[in-house]
């Protein structure tokens, strides 16, 4: 769809909208959603709860995860801001260039004209479920929805858990023998930088069998000392264990996710 008509499209859809009900409720649409495309494959990530959908048709839209919300990339908390990276980080792990299956309520589109959708897995089944459960997302509960009541219990039951960003004092700590049982979490993990380089947009402080890389954004590079200052350190790093190829990796966003021990 051309981008023009995109826009056209999109106003025509909000001229339809008759307001929002007494207690907060978006009302109905006179879009037919059950002609609306459902299967496509996610091109990007923009955070936890938000990604781009090309789908099969060749459309593409932004989408909004229903139900879930993730905290916001450009919170000035550093705190908040990390747990917004963990956040991203769970859904472009699983997400990222996926194929996937969408379902809608009876609101196709939010005020940002954003598409509204559940999004289904082969392996994880419903995946806005599936990142509540996990830690990295809340129950977006301020409108009804099919799903609000289980989403609400499964936030808590992650709390109490202290699963993903929900864990409380320090993220588990655990040797390189243990990364593969730990990927899809936060971790903390000891390893010695043997190497530096730079590839693309990432700089790879990497291990020294290679079977493990800190990635630091070209972006954030600033925030942080020289990349060459690492190497033949032994660095303490915590964040998301993600695998890529079959190599783990936990990108770095802040200085304070790289701790550089004594030798």
């Amino acid at each position: 769809m051309k981008e023009c008509t995109k826009i056209l499209f999109i106003s025509l859809v909000f001229l339809c909208i008759s307001g929002f009900s007494s207690d907060g409720i978006l009302l109905s649409t006179q879009v037919d959603i059950s002609s609306f495309p459902t299967r496509g494959r996610v091109d990007v990530v923009y955070d936890g709860d938000t990604i781009k959908v090309r789908f099969d048709d060749g459309q593409e839209w932004r989408v909004r995860l229903i139900g879930i919300d993730a905290p916001e990339i450009g919170d000035v908390r550093e705190d908040m801001k990390f747990m917004a990276e963990m956040s991203k980080r769970f859904t472009f792990y699983h997400l990222y260039r996926k194929k996937i299956r969408l379902s809608y309520e009876s609101e196709l589109f939010d005020s940002y004209g954003r598409i509204l959708a559940y999004v289904w897995t082969d392996e994880h089944d419903l995946f806005n479920r599936f990142i509540i459960s996990e830690g990295f997302a809340s129950a977006y509960a301020n409108f009804r929805f099919s799903y609000r009541e289980e989403f609400k219990e499964i936030e808590k039951e992650a709390r109490q858990q202290e699963k993903g960003y929900w864990k409380l004092g320090n993220y588990t700590r655990i040797r390189a023998e243990e990364i593969k049982s730990h990927i899809g979490q936060i971790v903390t993990l000891e390893y010695r930088c043997v190497s530096v380089r730079l590839k693309g947009k990432l700089y790879y402080l990497n291990s020294e069998d290679g079977e493990f890389s800190v990635l630091i954004p070209k972006e954030n590079l600033s925030l942080f000392p020289l990349p060459q200052f690492y190497r033949g350190k032994v660095l303490s790093v915590t964040g998301f264990l993600e695998e890529y190829k079959g190599k783990p990796q936990i990108m770095a966003f802040f200085p304070s996710q790289v701790e550089m021990k004594e030798n």
